[in-house]
């Protein structure tokens, strides 16, 4: 059997390289259209626009490379190689291209080529996971309809069917994202957190709490309901802060402290930080406090998701190419960048005088640091595996 090009020989390799890609290009445009320069369409709002691409384009290509790598190795079988992978490539990239012209296609063409991503990344790997009765990994399927349903309410809006449902789709898929990425994090920190100890002489052992894993996701999941539904701000409030002590105590035994020498290991710890970052700041804005929305918001997504997102990706794309767990000094740059971007466009919103400057000074440094990521991981993502193995 022909071998397929190294590009298309495991999901990680076209979709962490379309993430850093895009991770670049989105955020450089939106620094463009802040300065004065055009729209893309004249029936979809710049800021809408920047966060469907943020959430469909960047992190759905990020969430892509990782199903399409993690789905064969839970269920035993073979990855999507060759013409199959490279179906949900082109759907990528056509969703994109209709996206920046969505001023000139007509809306329901606009909504097709961007909705079928989805359907399709969900026909691949839902067989595979019901077919082994994982119910544990059950939730990625929910996580794809959420996923799907937040995209189809942007685009009801746009199409004229419905009145105000784009804003709300856009709040769904952030809610969607943090539950999909507490699950891979409270699974895989543990992991990579005790193999890596292992590997410096500790013997240690740490397991995740399978009661704390279940009331994380269960009071998160609470608490985005009632924001969505708008119910009492108090309940609001209350329930955001009830995730804290959850979300603290899942971090309890991971070691943390002991990784600080470990770029490819605290990048990750930081960024699962960002998630109780984010609720007390929904909370406190809840409750009353002088803080916005917008700023949990975004410490959710170029927090959590931003820092989430470069950790998975810059070890998977050393770990699945055959290379050693050590990330070169560059990529401890971009950890740096994308730390930075975090923490400028969260604190952006408390600041009226130094907000246009800590705006661009946040998208500046994510551009940094997607556009190290993807100059440093571009060989490694299109280049055989330096032991020969295939993939």
């Amino acid at each position: 059997m022909p071998q397929p090009i190294t590009i298309l020989a495991y999901g990680f390799r076209p979709f962490f390289l379309l993430a850093g890609l895009y991770g670049v290009l989105s955020m450089a445009f939106w620094l463009l259209v802040l300065a004065g320069g055009p729209d893309v369409s004249p029936t979809i709002a710049p800021q809408l626009w920047h966060g469907h691409e943020m959430l469909f384009g960047f992190a759905a290509a990020a969430v892509s490379g990782f199903l399409l790598t993690s789905v064969p190795s839970w269920t035993n079988s073979p990855p999507a190689t060759g013409p199959w992978l490279a179906l949900p490539v082109v759907l990528w990239i056509a969703g994109r291209a209709a996206m920046w012209l969505a001023g000139v296609l007509p809306p329901v063409v606009t909504a097709v080529a961007d909705l079928s991503l989805i359907p399709v990344l969900f026909l691949m790997v839902g067989p595979r996971i019901l077919g082994c009765g994982q119910r544990r990994n059950y939730i990625f399927l929910v996580l794809l309809g959420v996923l799907f349903a937040a995209n189809l309410l942007f685009h009801l809006e746009a199409l004229g069917v419905s009145g105000d449902t784009a804003r709300g789709g856009l709040k769904l898929a952030v809610y969607g994202y943090i539950l999909m990425l507490s699950v891979v994090a409270g699974r895989i920190i543990p992991f990579f957190t005790a193999n890596a100890l292992k590997g410096q002489g500790e013997d240690v052992e740490i397991r995740p709490n399978p009661v704390l894993e279940i009331l994380a996701l269960v009071v998160m999941a609470a608490y985005m309901a009632s924001d969505l539904a708008e119910v009492a701000e108090s309940i609001r409030g209350g329930l955001a802060f009830a995730t804290l002590p959850i979300l603290l105590l899942r971090m309890a035994n991971w070691r943390t402290a002991k990784t600080l020498g470990i770029p490819i290991l605290w990048i990750i710890h930081l960024g699962y930080l960002w998630l109780p970052v984010g609720f007390a700041s929904l909370g406190a804005a809840h409750l009353g406090a002088a803080v916005p929305i917008t700023m949990g918001l975004h410490a959710l997504t170029t927090g959590a998701v931003g820092t989430i997102v470069m950790a998975v990706m810059t070890r998977a794309g050393l770990g699945h190419t055959g290379r050693p767990l050590v990330v070169p000094w560059p990529i401890v740059a971009a950890y740096l960048l994308v730390t930075l971007a975090a923490l400028f466009r969260t604190a952006a919103p408390l600041s009226d005088a130094g907000y246009d400057i800590l705006i661009i000074a946040a998208g500046g440094a994510w551009s940094a640091a997607y556009g190290v990521f993807t100059v440093v991981y571009w060989p490694l993502l299109t280049r055989p595996r330096i032991d020969g193995k295939p993939g």
